[in-house]
């Protein structure tokens, strides 16, 4: 398995910084070793040169040509359904969940805490009756047995 992300034309990148922080585009020329010329019609991300560092390359390229026109790439867009395969991403749906959990009031927070308290204390009463149940014996095992699962 190599690596796949690479800088080229039609590469989707996601800005992690600026005013256009949390879009996605699509490089659209590679100006050189540190800027490239992204856009974004659909996404509503401008034509606009931008940094590398300001960027995350994902796995999605769109199959357009190097400089490509802002209507050609719209279309290309369109037909890929970039949107939503975006949204099934891990790094998507990571972001909508730290956008939810951002917009949450103090008692909101507060419901989030003692629900996972009560998660926790069920997981750990589970683990200890499962414990009981599975019980090991005491002292060394027998010359060739193993005393629980985490010895095999």
């Amino acid at each position: 398995m190599g690596f796949k992300k690479f800088v080229e034309a039609g590469r989707v990148a996601y800005i992690n910084y600026g005013e256009d922080y949390g879009k996605i585009c699509v490089v659209v020329e590679v100006i050189n070793g540190s800027k490239v010329l992204v856009d974004g019609p659909t996404l509503g991300v401008k034509r606009q040169p931008i940094s590398l560092r300001r960027l995350i390359m994902t796995e999605f390229h769109v199959p357009v040509s190097k400089g490509v026109k802002t209507h050609h790439l719209e279309e290309e867009i369109k037909k890929y359904k970039l949107a939503d395969k975006w949204s099934e991403t891990k790094l998507a749906k990571k972001l909508a969940t730290h956008e939810k959990r951002s917009k949450l009031n103090d008692f909101e927070r507060f419901q989030v805490m003692v629900y996972k308290r009560q998660r926790a204390y069920m997981v750990n009463k589970a683990m200890a009756q499962a414990k009981v149940k599975g019980k090991a014996p005491k002292g060394k095992p027998a010359k060739g047995k193993k005393c629980c699962l985490a010895c095999y």
